[in-house]
């Protein structure tokens, strides 16, 4: 496995690529690695007799080079933050006692596997350039590639990338607990895109459903965390909800307190989503699939037939605002919403800054259960990710090639209190509320919200889908699918390289 040097696309084109992979033979991982790692640096141990090779496009930490600590990017920027309080510097010890073990980690996999392993920047064409030449050809550079959506799917999609179901044990943590690593169903029942389990990583970019507390008691509803746990939170129950929450509260003949708003394309992927649908999650598309069509549907119906949203904000440019941030008004009962958003205008004054908090609080749920979804396998968070990794089809060990970079996520010997312990994860639970009982649920269902992931490139596609005229009642669902379903799918073409 050693790092051989890009071979010419003229010879690429010219030569066979073998997908014969090498099952069975390897090594299981324990989550136990051999302790190790010295103060004065990690030296190979002895007895190493293989190079792993991980091809990436930027600088990474902890690997065979290592000589100290100090090395590692990740440190050196900690130690610049501020330690003025007693918190901050629990905070740095917290961090310190991480970084250590992930050094130490280094040694502990050299000895258990017999090898060193290093990571390559070879940019972020050069690794393109490196799966597209040499993987082709039957002769990889690398032993696994850090990759994003943009090299992974098209690498899957032309039979590049392994299929860890043919070498590694069903049992496998990756296809059970994933504790530590998981990977993306692509519905085609392999397993070839893989990435790390943390945390932090699960809750990021998640866009569950928020409710606002004391408006929903107000009106006697049942908390709708219980009916999704009784399973009987579905769209019906959800427009139910709507209707009786959008009212006129001053007399005056108008509305002024409404069920839902949130800007459009949120609100879209996520009925989507909870439909069992997706529109650019394959090479074909599949906008004009019944299952979208249900969501086009319901999104249309909620603002033209039922009359239960916050009027949408048709002005160009300022959507994405306004209809994000309407909920802190009080006025709004349902609205999608993310760690971000909240922490923007510091609802629950997570810093200190602010000096006040909005009047109501706010508790997440997941998004109701759609009339072709399934409660059990709907996915809940589209993350068209930039940290995924394949290994590369031709690799001679991909067992072992794969162990390594499992025993490198799993640097605790199997534990995960510190990689996920609150104090390093505070923000992402202040920001949703300043109860602490409140913080707890709400970062639950952000964390179940990220461990069901699909990758749907439907807002990669290049162009704007005309979302205005859907809700506004000028375009019905099925004019929406003829009009981009060929959009996506040169998109999808494009892509994947089918044209």
């Amino acid at each position: 496995m050693k790092f051989r040097k890009i071979l010419a696309v003229a010879l690429a084109a010219a030569m066979t690529l073998s997908l014969a992979a090498c099952g069975g033979g390897g090594e299981t991982p324990s989550g136990d690695p051999t302790p190790g790692g010295q103060p004065g640096g990690n030296t190979p141990a002895t007895g190493t007799n293989d190079e792993i090779i991980i091809g990436t496009w930027w600088t990474q930490p902890y690997d065979s080079h290592s000589e100290s600590l100090e090395d590692a990017v990740d440190w050196v920027n900690a130690q610049d933050q501020p330690t003025d309080t007693e918190a901050e510097l629990k905070t740095n010890e917290h961090t310190r006692k991480i970084y250590q073990k992930k050094w130490d980690n280094v040694a502990a996999i050299e000895q258990k596997y017999g090898v060193t392993f290093w990571w390559e920047n070879l940019t972020y064409e050069g690794v393109k350039d490196s799966i597209n030449t040499s993987v082709l050809a039957g002769a990889p550079d690398c032993d696994i590639y850090l990759v994003d959506s943009g090299m992974a799917m098209p690498a899957v999609a032309n039979g590049l990338a392994m299929d860890l179901k043919t070498f590694l044990p069903a049992d496998h943590d990756i296809f059970t607990t994933q504790k530590f690593a998981s990977y993306l169903d692509m519905g085609d029942g392999k397993a070839c895109i893989f990435y790390k389990v943390t945390a932090e990583n699960q809750v990021g970019s998640t866009v569950p459903l928020a409710f606002n507390i004391q408006m929903l008691e107000d009106n006697n509803l049942e908390d709708p965390r219980v009916l999704w746990e009784k399973g009987e939170w579905t769209w019906d129950k959800f427009l139910e909800y709507c209707e009786v929450l959008t009212q006129d509260t001053d007399g005056d003949g108008q509305d002024d307190q409404y069920g839902f708003c949130g800007y459009a394309p949120d609100t879209f992927e996520q009925l989507m989503m909870s439909n069992g649908a997706g529109i650019a999650n394959t090479t074909t598309e599949t906008l004009t699939s019944p299952a979208v069509a249900e969501a086009l549907q319901f999104h249309q119906d909620l603002y033209n037939t039922y009359n239960v949203c916050y009027p949408y904000d048709f002005t160009s440019g300022s959507a994405h605002d306004t209809m994000r941030f309407q909920y802190r008004e009080g006025n709004v009962g349902f609205f999608p919403t993310a760690a971000w958003i909240m922490a923007n205008y510091g609802d629950y004054d997570y810093d200190g800054s602010v000096g006040t908090t909005l009047p109501f609080d706010i508790a997440f749920v997941y998004w109701p259960v759609g009339p072709s979804g399934n409660k059990d396998t709907n996915a809940m968070k589209n993350d068209v990710g930039g940290e995924l990794f394949i290994i590369p089809a031709g690799v001679a060990e991909p067992e072992k090639v794969f162990n390594v970079m499992y025993s490198f996520w799993d640097w605790d010997n199997g534990s995960t209190e510190l990689r996920d312990d609150k104090e390093a994860l505070n923000w992402w639970y202040k920001v949703t509320a300043k109860t602490e009982d409140l913080q707890n649920a709400n970062f639950e269902v952000m964390q179940e919200c990220g461990a069901n992931t699909t990758f749907d490139l439907w807002q990669s596609m290049g162009f704007y889908y005309d979302f205005d005229s859907l809700l506004n009642g000028t375009m019905t669902p099925a004019q929406f699918q003829e009009t981009f379903k060929q959009q996506v799918q040169d998109g999808l073409d494009t892509f994947y390289g089918n044209n």
